[in-house]
């Protein structure tokens, strides 16, 4: 009896470390919603090719764009594994405003190319 449950315990623990080291990375042109705990900003990540990447952040609030722009520059450092890269924002920046006189429309999300720079071969 005692085998038995030796035998099942290996084999349940085998298949648990499995399924726990699988690592699920999205293809290209696929796009992921993500989250960021450390800055607390919900993001859709999309590969374009090995060193492109189209990022969308979500507007939550007018206090929040900093967080976001911090988080947009540790993460494409992330992306690039600490290469260059190139940062284009095609929208979503936002003004600023000390004292707004009027309500603040709908911030659209902070939209950005991300271009990571690979190292030059040498001949």
């Amino acid at each position: 009896m005692k085998g038995k449950v030796a035998n099942c315990l290996i084999i349940i623990g085998t298949l648990a470390l499995l399924v726990g080291c699988n690592v699920a990375l999205a293809e290209k042109g696929a796009t992921e919603k993500l989250y960021d705990f450390d800055e607390k900003v919900h993001y859709y990540q999309t590969k374009l090719d090995a060193n492109n990447y189209h990022l969308e952040i979500q507007s939550d609030d007018y206090q929040h764009f900093k967080n976001q722009s911090v988080f947009l520059l540790r993460h494409a450092n992330r992306l690039c594994r600490g290469n260059p890269f190139m940062l284009k924002v095609t929208d979503g920046v936002q003004e600023y405003d000390r004292f707004p006189t009027k309500p603040r429309k709908y911030q659209p999300p902070l939209t950005v190319l991300l271009q990571c720079e690979t190292e030059a071969t040498k001949d």
